[in-house]
């Protein structure tokens, strides 16, 4: 990853004061490295008439993992759990195959197992589309029986949670799963001076 001094600087802090020790707490073993993308020369959303991205001054991160020292991959697209925003539309967690897609986006072999995703109980297709992005549940054996608040109290999601709050303590952005769909496969971290309104969604 790319980054200007300030935000390695900044990186480096919450690594040291937030995730750290929130893994240790929360997971039992350290984060042996992150993985992500800083720099990267396009405006917000790569959409063509938005201003620029801080990612095309070096100024943000985007992590969508923590590799654990003893092995574990914990990523924010199967670890944060249910969003306000899937309580509040009253999405239930119901298993699903999801198909497996190549390199050329064809569907591979097979289904993927113990996975779940967000749809709304009796869903239309127009309310199913609006939360097909919706956050994967880690695979756990009996996941399908979990409630909302079970999910949250799972020991990545608890992990999750707190790096995230810590790291609003450190940046002036801090956009997650809770922010919009856009987020929610990812923490964007940046140092956007803004006057003392910082943002920590």
């Amino acid at each position: 990853m790319l980054m200007n001094c300030p935000m390695v600087v900044a990186l480096s802090r919450w690594m040291e004061r937030t995730v750290q020790p929130a893994a240790r707490a929360t997971l039992g073993s350290p984060v042996a490295r992150i993985a992500g993308s800083g720099y990267a020369c396009r405006n917000l959303y790569n959409l063509p008439n938005e201003r620029r991205s801080q990612h095309a001054y070096a100024d943000a991160v985007d992590l969508p993992v923590f590799f654990l020292a003893d092995g574990r991959r914990i990523d924010l697209a199967t670890g944060w759990g249910p969003t306000r925003r899937d309580l509040v539309a009253g999405v239930k967690l119901i298993p699903i195959a999801a198909k497996d897609t190549g390199s050329d986006g064809e569907a591979g072999q097979g289904a993927s197992a113990g996975k779940m995703t967000a749809k709304p109980a009796s869903a239309t297709p127009a309310e199913q589309a609006s939360v097909k992005s919706a956050a994967l549940i880690q695979a756990d054996p009996e996941a399908a029986s979990k409630t909302p608040a079970d999910l949250l109290s799972l020991p990545q999601a608890k992990f999750l949670r707190r790096v995230h709050q810590g790291a609003c303590e450190v940046y002036t952005t801090v956009l997650g799963p809770e922010a919009n769909d856009i987020h929610r496969t990812h923490l964007h971290l940046d140092l956007q001076n803004r006057n003392s309104l910082n943002v920590c969604k």
